[in-house]
Parts: C-alpha cells; sequence; structure tokens
C-alpha cells in the first residue's frame, strides 16, 4: 500500500530541555508510518553532539524512524547546524566559531516545509531559546506558519512554566494541536493534577494528553495523539 501524502507542517517545542521532545517526535512518526502516512521529521538546530557516538544524538533516533542506519551525512541532511557543546545553540555557535544565522535556518526549514507529507520540525530547547540576536524558537515557528505540539514536563514548577509558554504561543496567534504532559522522571506530583491545574486557566480549553514515558500506556497515548495532529488539518 502506498503511503498517503499530506502536505502539512507541524513544530515540536516544549517549556526546557529534557522533556521529552525527541522521544515524542519518534513515536509521532511510528505512528504515521502505521498509518501508511509520509511524514518526515527534522531537528535542525542541535547542541551537545558527540561525533564518536552518533548513535545516542537526537537527530540518529529521528533516522531510525526510517528503518535505515544512520550516518553523519544522513544525519547533517536532517541537522545541519550541530554543536559539541551541550548549551545554549548561539553560545556554542561562538565557541565553536561556526555560523548560526536565523536567515539561513529559516530557509532551510521553508524549502524542507514544502516537502510532501508531514513535515516535522524538533526545535532545540523551549520556545525562547534564542538562534540570532533577539530571533528565537519562537519566530521560527512563527514564520513557518506550523502548527505545535508543546511537550512539558510533571515537575514541580511545570504548570507555571506550562502556562507561560501556552500564553506566548497564543499571543503569536499560533495554533496548539495539544500539550503533552510527559512524566519521564520519577516524583510524587500528581500528573491529573498537573493537568487540572493547567486547564483551569485557559477558555476554551487546551487539549491535553498525558505520556508516561517508555510505559506500555504510551503507545494508546500516542495514537491519540497523532489522531489529534491528522484531525488539526
Amino acid at each position: 500500500m502506498k503511503k498517503l501524502c499530506i502536505k502539512k507542517n507541524i513544530f515540536i517545542t516544549s517549556t526546557g530541555t529534557n522533556l521529552g521532545k525527541t522521544y515524542c517526535l519518534v513515536e509521532i512518526l511510528k505512528e504515521l508510518a502505521k498509518k501508511k502516512i509520509m511524514a518526515n521529521g527534522y531537528k535542525p538546530i542541535l547542541s551537545g553532539f558527540n561525533s564518536n557516538n552518533i548513535a545516542d544524538s537526537d537527530s540518529y533516533k529521528i533516522l531510525q524512524t526510517r528503518n535505515i542506519i544512520p550516518d553523519i551525512n544522513l544525519i547533517k541532511e536532517i541537522t545541519p547546524w550541530l554543536f559539541k557543546s551541550p548549551i545554549a545553540p548561539s553560545i556554542a555557535a561562538m565557541k565553536e566559531k561556526k555560523t548560526l544565522k536565523y536567515k539561513e535556518v529559516l530557509k532551510w526549514c521553508l524549502e524542507k516545509s514544502n516537502k510532501s507529507g508531514i513535515n516535522i520540525f524538533e526545535g532545540a530547547g523551549g520556545i525562547y531559546v534564542p538562534i540570532e540576536g533577539k530571533k528565537t524558537i519562537l519566530n521560527l515557528m512563527q514564520e513557518l506558519e506550523c502548527k505545535v505540539v508543546l511537550i512539558v514536563g510533571n515537575y514541580l514548577g511545570s504548570v507555571s512554566h506550562t502556562i507561560s509558554a501556552i500564553k506566548n504561543i497564543q499571543h503569536e496567534n499560533i495554533e496548539i494541536i495539544n500539550v503533552i504532559i510527559n512524566k519521564n522522571t520519577d516524583n510524587n506530583i500528581n500528573i491529573q493534577d498537573t493537568e487540572n491545574l493547567i486547564n483551569s486557566v485557559f477558555n476554551p480549553k487546551i487539549k491535553i494528553r498525558k505520556v508516561f514515558q517508555n510505559d506500555n500506556s504510551a503507545n494508546i497515548s500516542f495514537k491519540k495523539i497523532t489522531d489529534d495532529i491528522l484531525s488539526s488539518f
């Protein structure tokens, strides 16, 4: 059976780092593949890249969803801006004497957004991570005219971080498909309380999906998340 071609663009962002953006992107790509829907995953900018251990990189994991063995050249095809230092990309670029220009990142993403299928871009860190000067990930999301999937954590302070991110995204008239609360760390914070507190602030309510990373129940959650994405078009 041929894969269906639906030309749409999604941006996966978060309230910070290490909250599971790549994990969620990979699972969404897997679900789209099961539905025979053509999809492309991109992570334009990556900090903390170890060329001696590429299998540990986010870009490698994204490429694995294509059922291929990724190499450095394939990684550069979906992640042109690679930095060794695990710090903000703009600072990493300066320290490593590399070029990171917002207009170049935007141009590259726009070219990829014209490809057939669902094109899913993963941001670096949170929505206000600087790319160049005053230009941030939020600016990139806006200019790409992508719908957004927001990944958030379930930790003390996550409700405040999430509400702030949602309001700033909405202020730029960017549509949020859903918010994924990813419980990827052990703590005593009740995930249902987190959801209830977030939605107590918004009317209409935000569509929220809860994921317990690496738990068997996550498969069911990602089926629903993928359906949310498809029904948003």
